[in-house]
């Protein structure tokens, strides 16, 4: 009897160890239900996107099913993701196998970005668009098969960042103006030229393209620059015409003002050669531009 009531009184030892061993681990600590985690499961779960990103030749699809890309608010560089790289490894074969195809880049941003400005460019959008180039020029793409362009949202959602938009290799049959935005052809529009002026007000961004054209040329005595001054639609052909080579002769002036001795030469494609529709004030300012050439 004795060695059974010793074991009685063990068991009823060993189930109050148990129920306090509960009690404090369970309830006081709450750390019943969490699991051992393992290395690989402390790792920042990759975020899901949308798989709405399609690119086309005309109407036809060339690549679809990718996801979208993302930037943090004012971000010119996108979050890293694989399936954007997996998209830009099949763009970049698709235009090795294809050499007579162009590709254009629309970057997006968002109103609270419209101020927000990078290096050589106006605006965030553009310079996300040359982000996603340099990535391209990585993956053996050549610079000048790849044109930007930038859009602003209606709203704060930014959906989707990053648009492409594929052309054959005849210039002359798009329907608006490539855009390279690259130092040897180089665009300024934003802002440098207000409706029927031709009063070049350079923004900081222009300032800094001439502060290192100036040390190219110095270095560079035989080459040139052809200076192209462009309008909107306002006004008839041949006023237009005359608009944008006033626009560029103010251009090359403040050249000149720098100290740039080189050749300099001025035209003048008027409204023929926009880059955007004239229906909307946006994008007659795109238009209203100065394209800065560099010729040997």
């Amino acid at each position: 009897m004795r060695i059974l009531s010793l074991l009685l009184t063990f068991l009823l030892l060993v189930g109050w160890i148990a129920i306090a061993r509960y009690s404090y681990v369970c309830v006081i600590l709450q750390n019943c239900d969490r699991q051992e985690i393992s290395d690989d499961s402390t790792k920042e779960p990759i975020e899901t996107r949308p798989k709405t990103l399609t690119v086309r030749y005309n109407d036809t699809v060339i690549l679809k099913d990718y996801e979208e890309f993302s930037f943090s608010d004012g971000a010119v560089e996108p979050d890293a993701h694989p399936d954007n790289d997996r998209l830009l490894d099949d763009l970049a074969t698709y235009l090795i196998n294809n050499p007579q195809r162009q590709v254009k880049i629309y970057g997006h941003y968002r109103p609270s970005e419209v101020d927000l400005k990078s290096g050589l460019f106006e605006n965030i959008g553009l310079a996300r668009a040359n982000a996603i180039r340099q990535q391209l020029i990585s993956r053996g793409i050549k610079e000048e098969r790849m044109a930007l362009d930038y859009e602003q949202t209606k709203g704060e959602i930014l959906g989707r960042p990053i648009s492409f938009e594929l052309s054959g290799d005849n210039k002359d049959d798009d329907t608006y103006k490539r855009v390279l935005f690259t130092f040897k052809d180089m665009t300024f529009s934003n802002a440098n030229f207000a409706i029927d002026s031709e009063e070049f007000r350079p923004s900081g961004q222009f300032i800094v393209y001439a502060d290192s054209l100036q040390t190219f040329l110095s270095q560079n005595p035989s080459q040139s620059v052809l200076i192209i001054g462009h309008t909107d639609d306002d006004g008839n052909p041949l006023y237009n015409e005359t608009l944008g080579r006033k626009r560029a002769s103010s251009a090359k002036a403040f050249l000149r003002k720098m100290g740039i001795k080189n050749k300099i030469l001025i035209s003048s494609k008027g409204e023929s050669q926009p880059v955007a529709p004239n229906t909307t004030d946006a994008n007659k300012q795109k238009n209203r531009r100065v394209n800065f050439l560099l010729k040997k």
